[in-house]
């Protein structure tokens, strides 16, 4: 009795696992179907048959065969961008010097002497304007020295003491690197004692 119990506890267990075998394997075929489809599309960086055809210089270019991947034969790759992709051109973005730290003794009325550390940073236009700047760093920090050695403590209080100090810290290393122009200084320390 107890084997007639086994068996039909294994006949009933049977049925099920082939129901569900059925439905996991359409699922995966249906996720694997969506996901290719998907990426076929374009969804996931796959691009699509026309766009794959255009690369090519198939007839979805409107007939011109390689044209468009051929500038020099006048076919309309001549109005894609810099990067050669179709789009506008890729920006160059600006580019930051750090400079060594400066550390000068500031003028003083008393017998105290006072310090100022500074680090800053220069913003240039792009890595031949830093190379450039990089070439005259003895120049640019002569510049600083001779300026930051003239001020006082209380030259270089608060907010607007700051931004005097970066007005005419842009305008002397400009002079000093000229034709290269520097679109700011940034501040990225500064301490006086």
């Amino acid at each position: 009795m107890a084997a007639a119990a086994k068996t039909a506890a294994a006949e009933g267990e049977a049925p099920k696992k082939k129901g569900k075998l059925p439905i996991i394997v359409a699922g995966v075929l249906l996720l694997a179907g969506g996901g290719g489809g998907a990426w076929f599309m374009g969804l996931f960086g796959g691009g699509g048959a026309a766009e794959a055809a255009a690369a090519h210089g198939g007839a979805e270019d409107g007939g011109h065969g390689g044209e468009a991947a051929r500038p020099e034969a006048g076919g309309h790759g001549e109005a894609q961008g810099g990067d050669g992709h179709g789009g506008p051109p890729a920006a160059q973005g600006p580019a930051f010097v750090s400079l060594p730290d400066i550390v000068v003794n500031l003028q003083g009325t008393g017998k105290r002497t006072h310090f100022m550390k500074l680090r800053v940073s220069l913003e240039v236009g792009g890595a031949g304007d830093e190379a450039a700047i990089q070439g005259l760093m003895p120049r640019v920090m002569d510049s600083f020295q001779l300026y930051l050695r003239s001020l006082t403590p209380r030259d270089v209080e608060g907010a607007p003491g700051l931004q005097r100090l970066k007005e005419e810290m842009l305008a002397r290393i400009n002079h000093a690197i000229e034709p290269v122009r520097v679109a700011d200084v940034l501040v990225k320390e500064m301490l006086v004692q």
